[in-house]
C-alpha cells in the first residue's frame, strides 16, 4: 500500500464572483472528499481552495473571508489592486506551485470542478503524465463566437514557438507541481500569455474533453469587447509570433517576386510589354524586393526587442489573509 500524502489545491482567481464563490468551494469539497472515498488506504489527501481576489468592486472578498473563517484549507489571496486577470492568474500560479496536484479553474463555474476526479485520478496512476488539460468541445456563446475562438486557438498555436496550445484550452486543468514550476519559469523569463506558459510547461499531458456550461450569475471581466485586446496582445507576444510572421512575409515575398518576374520576363519575351531595355521591369522588381526586405527587417526587430526585454512583468502586490488581518 502506498500510504504517501498529497496536497490537491482547487486554484482560482475572482473578480466581482460573490455570486458564485461559495458554490464553487462547495462543489470542489464534494469533489474533493470523493477522491478521498476513492483513493484510501493508497494515498492519503490534503483538501486547500485557493482564490486570488483581483480587486473586485462587489463583496467577493467578505465571501471569501467568511469561508476562510469556517474552513483553514481556505487561503485568500487579495490584491492590493485590478491587476487585469492574466497577471493575477500568473501570480497565482506563482503562489500555488508549493502544492502536489493543483486544479486551476475560473471562478465563474463555467469549468466543472467534477472533472478533478478524472484529472487527478489519471495523475495518481499514470506517473508519466504531468497534466491534464481540459479542452472545451463546446464553448458558451454563438455559432459566431465560436467559429471565432477557434480561429484564435489556430493563430496562438501558430505564435507559440512549440505550438502546444490545444484548441479549446484556457487554462483549465490539473497540473502537478513539476508543471507548475516550468509554467513559473515560462512565465518569468518570456511574454507569453497564461495559457501558453501552461500548456508548454507539460511536457506529457492528456486531453479530455469537457462542454463548457453558460455562465449563469455574474459579469465576465472581459464583456464586451475587452476580449479582442487580450487576444490580440496574446498573439503578438508570443515567443514565435514576429519570426514566424517575418518567414510568412519573406517568403510570400520572394514567391510573389519571382511569379511577377516571370510574368514579366514572358511578355518581353513575347514582344508585348512595351519595354525598351526592360529597365521598367528590372526597377519594380528591385522595388517590391526592397519594400518586403525593409518589412522583414522591421518584423525582425520588434522580435529582437521582445527578447531584449522579455521577462519584466507587472508585479502583483498582494495579502494573504489570516486570522489576525
Amino acid at each position: 500500500m502506498n500510504h504517501s500524502s498529497k496536497t490537491l489545491a482547487f486554484v482560482s482567481s475572482a473578480f466581482n464572483e460573490a455570486e458564485n464563490l461559495a458554490e464553487l468551494y462547495q462543489r470542489c469539497r464534494i469533489t474533493f472528499e470523493g477522491l478521498q472515498r476513492e483513493f484510501i488506504g493508497r494515498y492519503s489527501l490534503d483538501f486547500s481552495f485557493v482564490v486570488a481576489d483581483n480587486g473586485s468592486i462587489d463583496n467577493t472578498l467578505e465571501v471569501l473571508e467568511e469561508l476562510r473563517s469556517r474552513d483553514p484549507a481556505v487561503v485568500v489571496l487579495a490584491n492590493r489592486m485590478n491587476y487585469g486577470a492574466e497577471a493575477s492568474v500568473g501570480n497565482l500560479i506563482d503562489q500555488a506551485r508549493v502544492y502536489d496536484f493543483v486544479v486551476l479553474l475560473c471562478s465563474d463555474l463555467q469549468d466543472p470542478p467534477e472533472l478533478a476526479v478524472e484529472m487527478v485520478r489519471n495523475l495518481l496512476e499514470h506517473h508519466e503524465l504531468d497534466g491534464v488539460l481540459a479542452v472545451k468541445k463546446r464553448s458558451a456563446g454563438g455559432s459566431l463566437l465560436r467559429l471565432s475562438r477557434r480561429i484564435y486557438y489556430l493563430v496562438l498555436g501558430f505564435s507559440s514557438r512549440r505550438r502546444m496550445v490545444p484548441s479549446g484550452f484556457h487554462g483549465f486543468g490539473c497540473y502537478r507541481q513539476s508543471a507548475m514550476e516550468e509554467a513559473v519559469r515560462f512565465w518569468n523569463s518570456t511574454d507569453l500569455n497564461v495559457r501558453q506558459c501552461l500548456a508548454n510547461s507539460c511536457q506529457a499531458p492528456l486531453l479530455i474533453e469537457y462542454v463548457q456550461p453558460d455562465r449563469m450569475r455574474g459579469t465576465s471581466s472581459y464583456r464586451d469587447w475587452g476580449y479582442w485586446p487580450e487576444a490580440l496582445r496574446a498573439l503578438i507576444s508570443g515567443d514565435a509570433a514576429a519570426s514566424r510572421l517575418a518567414l510568412v512575409i519573406g517568403s510570400a515575398g520572394m514567391v510573389l517576386a519571382t511569379i511577377v518576374a516571370l510574368f514579366l520576363l514572358l511578355n518581353f519575351l513575347r514582344g508585348r510589354s512595351g519595354y525598351g531595355a526592360g529597365i521598367p521591369t528590372v526597377m519594380g522588381l528591385v522595388l517590391i524586393s526592397f519594400a518586403v526586405q525593409m518589412l522583414m527587417i522591421g518584423v525582425l526587430s520588434r522580435q529582437i526587442e521582445g527578447l531584449r526585454m522579455g521577462g519584466f512583468r507587472r508585479k502583483v502586490c498582494f495579502r494573504q489573509l489570516s486570522d489576525g488581518s
